[in-house]
């Protein structure tokens, strides 16, 4: 597999469709500016393999393993192991709704690092790509 191929195929990020109900909203120090930021480290499912079908807001994740962000998909020694160990696209899923004074804004799904190459979809709409690993990246 040639570093392009890897690059497409590696890390898919899916975003699901409703908030986990301890999901708060918090403003960090932007009172009356309208910046709204919610925290979402928590609630994920993830599995280490990738279905098309994932992409579906009516997607049934109850299988997947239940994680936090950041999150390791693969544990690897420091030396001596096989590349292709970590050559695998994988599903993270997160439900989530989006407060009702948001309506009618702009809003940003704001990612500090995604291993290698993301695509992000929201309620089965495909939102955007980003490659460039573990940078920071907004939809």
């Amino acid at each position: 597999m040639d570093r392009r191929d890897f690059l497409k195929t590696t890390s898919m990020l899916v975003a699901g469709s409703s908030l986990a109900p301890t999901l708060h909203a918090a403003t960090a120090g932007n009172e009356g500016r309208g910046r709204t930021i919610l925290p979402m480290n928590r609630g994920w499912r993830y599995s280490r393999t990738a279905s098309e079908a994932a992409h579906a807001k009516e997607f049934d994740d109850s299988g997947l393993e239940r994680v936090v962000i950041p999150h390791t998909n693969v544990k690897l020694p420091w030396h001596s192991f096989d590349e292709k160990d970590y050559e695998f696209v994988s599903i993270y899923r997160r439900r989530f709704r989006l407060p009702k004074e948001a309506h009618g804004k702009k809003v940003f799904v704001d990612f500090e690092g995604v291993m290698t190459a993301s695509t992000v979809w929201i309620n089965g709409e495909r939102l955007g790509e980003y490659k460039g690993g573990y940078t920071p990246f907004s939809v």
